[in-house]
């Protein structure tokens, strides 16, 4: 079994698909996206990503489509789905 390099959000491709791995940042950070419906396990696909700091990246969680701010992608992290 191949071991997954786990990485920031912002560092995705488009159309690459991960699994959400760990939620870093504060307490309220972490409500807040849980809140949106991200959480550890759950599968998102980057259909935009965030290519400069003021951009925002489009995730694909399930049928869900989210926007979310540099910032708070670079607090996602992620490990590529082997697939």
């Amino acid at each position: 079994m191949c071991e997954a390099t786990v990485k920031p959000l912002t560092s995705m491709k488009p159309r690459q698909k991960a699994f959400i791995v760990a939620l870093n940042g504060g307490t309220e950070l972490q409500h807040r996206l849980v809140s949106m419906g991200l959480h550890v396990g759950k599968e998102v696909e980057i259909l935009f990503p965030c290519s400069h700091v003021d951009d925002p990246a489009i995730v694909a969680a399930g049928e869900t489509r989210l926007a979310i701010g540099y910032g708070m992608a670079s607090q996602i992290m992620v490990a590529a789905d082997p697939a």
